[in-house]
């Protein structure tokens, strides 16, 4: 049997196949106009402790990704729950918010004061700079995303990325979807964005970056501002803090010594002048003059 396909469809195909560049295929399956990422309701995240924001990175003080905070003390995946699809790079009220209570005015809001959203800039380093493709992928339960797409324009298949490429945020469509890490990432058509045939994305064309909702993007990935870990820095300056004011004890000890030894140094000088000059003193009294001559 002989099928018949619209010319324009199969021309349209064709020049896709002909012109990728950037990645290694397809999704596992095929893409479909208008696919949405799957649920996050039945996951059972593993969470860290809770502590505190400024050093897990989450604004309520606990992760859902990256949970060993020790071990990856610079990036963090946090669940949220925000009104409506809204761009990853979506402006915030910066109220501490989160899944346990508040939701976010923007997916940004989830990150604890002095982190910032992944990607925010649409620099892979951002993100490539504090993980390794191996532990994005085992991330946890999830998917955490962060605020790029994995393509570098709203073209199905853009050259490859270089160190100075900028990636957008793109709403819908094949190449849109956020660069994400967690266990429930794939790999779509453009591989190399973040880490060379590793790059994997929050897979769904309907939610791009910059049209996403808590139901089914609800994970974000929060970068540490700093290039050290959070508590390594505040250590380092309190051992910067111990060692001067241990130097400046020092300092004052050795002054106060030096006063001391310098006024005991005086007395003494003082004592053995004035004995001296008591004794003189009483020498010359004992010895009067013998007809004009001095006694012996």
């Amino acid at each position: 049997m002989f099928l018949a396909f619209p010319l324009g469809l199969l021309a349209a195909s064709v020049s896709v196949g002909q012109g990728c560049t950037c990645g290694s295929g397809p999704y596992e399956g095929d893409y479909f106009a208008g696919d949405r990422p799957e649920s996050i309701a039945t996951y059972k995240f593993v969470e860290s402790d809770k502590g505190d924001p400024t050093v897990i990175g989450c604004a309520d003080g606990q992760r859902e990704g990256f949970a060993d905070v020790a071990k990856h003390p610079r990036v963090a995946g946090c669940m949220a729950k925000w009104e409506g699809a809204l761009s990853m790079r979506a402006q915030g009220d910066k109220k501490p918010c989160g899944d346990d209570g508040v939701a976010c005015k923007a997916p940004a809001d989830a990150c604890a004061p002095g982190w910032h959203l992944c990607g925010t800039n649409g620099k892979a380093k951002d993100l490539s700079e504090r993980a390794d493709a191996a532990s994005c992928a085992a991330a946890g339960p999830g998917r955490f995303n962060a605020a790029m797409s994995h393509g570098q324009t709203d073209e199905l298949c853009p050259p490859k990325p270089t160190p100075a490429t900028v990636f957008p945020c793109e709403e819908a469509g094949i190449g849109s979807e956020p660069v994400c890490c967690g266990n429930d990432c794939k790999k779509g058509k453009c591989t190399d964005g973040v880490w060379p045939g590793q790059t994997a994305i929050s897979m769904g064309t309907s939610e791009g970056c910059g049209s996403v909702t808590s139901d089914r993007n609800g994970g974000v990935l929060c970068c540490y501002d700093g290039a050290t870990a959070p508590g390594a820095a505040a250590g380092d300056a309190k051992a910067a803090g111990d060692a001067e004011a241990e130097g400046d004890a020092k300092a004052e000890g050795d002054a106060e010594a030096e006063g001391d030894a310098k006024a005991e140094g005086d007395a003494k000088a003082e004592g053995d002048a004035k004995a001296d000059g008591d004794a003189k003193a009483d020498g010359d009294a004992k010895a009067p003059a013998v007809d004009g001559e001095p006694a012996d």
